[in-house]
């Protein structure tokens, strides 16, 4: 396998955000698959009409707008209940004009004091106005009909986080009181980006599913995919489990069960992160992209070393998923380092670089 160092494509790891809000993709992940890397990497090993695209790490759906845009079909795998919501949402054919006609309505209502009582959990987050504004329009909301409401839900869950006191450290919230824009006027400029972003995105027909499921348990059809294009969950990123709390509450969705993020057992203190744990589920996935590849299928995937300060070391994973992915027949062809970054210790002490790579493998 060849090991190269092209710095430069770490520039499209990820999106930055325009206007406070992503380009491609309305919810902003501090990690998130670019999709200028996905669609050169479907430019790049031809994938087009009649292709299928796999990606077992769904996310927000990255890949498979990338994979509407260009014609490309494509089925996703998700098991977090908050991002399975949005990359539906986001994968749904709209009609912009009539959803500026549904926000234009829902924002000229009259206010009228919400029927249930403001959980608790969120009254922590919100001056008393915003958050009688927000529980007025989600019930508002909630009356329209299904896709037009879960757009207007996405819209309503980014424009409340940013007119929250609420910041994110790691995976904690925390409450910072501060100045905020009204919930109103956030709410207006988010579904007017959202429409323009609709407006402006082009698309060819192709048939997209996203899938409730367990990348190590999935259900494909043998020989059924022509590429598989994804990015699992860093190692120890366990906030994906709890950073989004404010939008899952806003969203009347669950937490994702600790024993579906990867790496994740539950002991007697309850879950935790394990290193051997984790190069051990993926083998698991690595397994079923084989089956589900046809011969000559490519494998593309973004991956990072982890950083664990306490057991004052860097996780390597880059060789040892390397070799799993041989062990079941890929042949490894490249990997490339697209970012490198300092391991340090809550000292600032260096342990080590971690390294985030782009690994190509075929069938």
């Amino acid at each position: 396998m060849k090991v190269v160092k092209n710095l430069r494509l770490g520039r499209l790891a990820t999106d930055l955000p325009n206007r406070g809000l992503p380009v491609y993709g309305w919810f902003p992940l501090k990690e998130a698959f670019s999709r200028h890397l996905v669609v050169m990497l479907l430019r790049s090993l031809w994938m087009g009409k009649g292709d299928r695209v796999l990606d077992p790490f769904c996310g927000k759906g990255t890949t498979l707008l990338a994979c509407k845009e260009l014609g490309v079909d494509a089925v996703g795998y998700e098991v977090h209940p908050l991002f399975l919501f949005l990359s539906r949402v986001e994968l749904r054919d709209y009609e912009p004009a009539s959803l500026r006609r549904a926000g234009e309505e829902l924002l000229s209502a009259p206010f009228r004091p919400p029927s249930t009582p403001p959980p608790e959990f969120l009254k922590r987050f919100f001056p008393p106005g915003a958050l009688q504004d927000l529980l007025f329009f989600r019930e508002r909301i909630m009356e329209r009909e299904e896709g037009e409401r879960e757009f207007l839900l996405t819209a309503l869950a980014l424009a409340a986080a940013e007119s929250s006191w609420a910041f994110r450290d790691g995976g904690v919230l925390k409450v910072r009181k501060r100045r905020v824009p009204p919930l109103r006027e956030a709410l207006a400029r988010r579904m007017g980006w959202m429409c323009d972003d609709l407006e402006k995105l082009e698309t060819r027909g192709a048939s997209l599913s996203v899938v409730e499921g367990d990348a190590r348990e999935m259900e494909v059809e043998e020989e059924s995919f022509d590429a598989v294009i994804t990015s699992p969950p860093y190692p120890g990123k366990l906030e994906y489990a709890s950073a989004y709390r404010l939008e899952q509450e806003i969203l009347g969705l669950p937490p994702p069960r600790p024993e579906r993020l990867l790496g994740v057992r539950t002991k007697d203190g309850g879950p935790s992160f394990d290193c051997e744990a984790y190069l051990e589920d993926l083998s698991k996935v690595v397994e079923k992209l084989y089956q589900a590849c046809v011969e000559g299928g490519e494998v593309a995937v973004v991956v990072s070393d982890g950083c664990f300060p306490e057991e004052r070391r860097v996780f390597e994973v880059c060789t040892p998923l390397c070799e799993a992915a041989e062990k079941v027949g890929f042949r490894a062809k490249k990997a490339i380092i697209v970012n490198e970054r300092f391991c340090t210790t809550p000292s600032r002490k260096k342990l080590g670089v971690m390294r985030e790579y782009l690994l190509q493998w075929r069938k």
